[in-house]
């Protein structure tokens, strides 16, 4: 993985997911009574030279799509005669009820870019293990190990040994073990940083009620994740920083 791939990525990804929740909202407040709303950003609005929407066309009504006509098969029972309104709907839950749209698009931003900057930080730490190698030569093994493996299984056994070891590792051990390889670690403010985001994602991966995530929470995390991945890029020597686009260098910190 090199850097500037990894920053292009977060930033697909992000941007889609933001526009994501703009054209949610926007269909939303589409069909929703709420007149202000129809015109608030994020909206929707026709195009140049066509009549615009007003209260005469609004509000709209979702027609369901296939996926979301088998997933409410699978959640409620066949409805009864009793529960179908004269216009053949079926009630099945009210929109204060619904998990937010911030919430899931915000949960998504933040556990994908923190996979992109973790798995770039194993990345570099592999392909150094491999550089470093030769520091695993003393390592004990056994002449029947020698004649059934051979050497060079056993060193890359030994090697996938200390990567795994080290992805195991919580944030600041593993940042400290890039000692091991002659990498200074990253500065202190950016540990810090590092840790607070693998926390939260953390939360939002392993607890039944995490504290919902807001759009802006989301978007503060995507970009602290590429300063540090710059920080951490600068640290291994990645020159493919200096191919990045993103201004990053404008914005240090929000």
């Amino acid at each position: 993985m090199l850097f500037n791939e990894v920053i292009e990525r977060m930033n697909l990804f992000t941007l889609s997911a933001v526009r994501t929740s703009d054209l949610a909202i926007s269909a939303k407040k589409m069909m929703n009574w709420d007149k202000e709303a129809w015109s608030t950003s994020p909206c929707l609005s026709t195009a140049a030279n066509r009549p615009d929407l007003d209260e005469k066309l609004l509000p709209l009504v979702h027609d369901l799509s296939n996926e979301l006509s088998v997933t409410i098969s699978l959640i409620f029972r066949e409805p009864e005669p009793s529960d179908i309104s004269e216009h053949g709907g079926v009630k099945f839950g009210h929109e204060k009820g619904f998990t937010p749209i911030e919430h899931i698009v915000g949960t998504q931003i933040i556990l994908y870019n923190f996979c992109l900057l973790e798995a770039y930080e194993f990345d570099l730490y592999k392909k150094l293990l491999d550089k470093n190698k030769e520091n695993f030569l003393d390592e004990k093994v056994s002449l029947k190990d020698i004649l059934n493996r051979g050497s060079d299984k056993l060193l890359a056994g030994i090697l996938e040994r200390e990567q795994n070891k080290h992805e195991r590792m919580g944030v600041r051990n593993r940042v400290n073990n890039w000692n091991k390889l002659g990498v200074e670690p990253i500065p202190e403010e950016w540990v810090k940083a590092y840790e607070d985001i693998s926390n939260r994602r953390n939360t939002l991966t392993h607890e039944a009620h995490p504290d919902d995530v807001t759009l802006i929470e989301a978007i503060i995390c995507f970009h602290r994740m590429r300063l540090i991945a710059r920080k951490i890029a600068i640290h291994f020597e990645d020159d493919t920083v200096t191919l990045c686009q993103s201004p990053l260098d404008d914005y240090p910190e929000i």
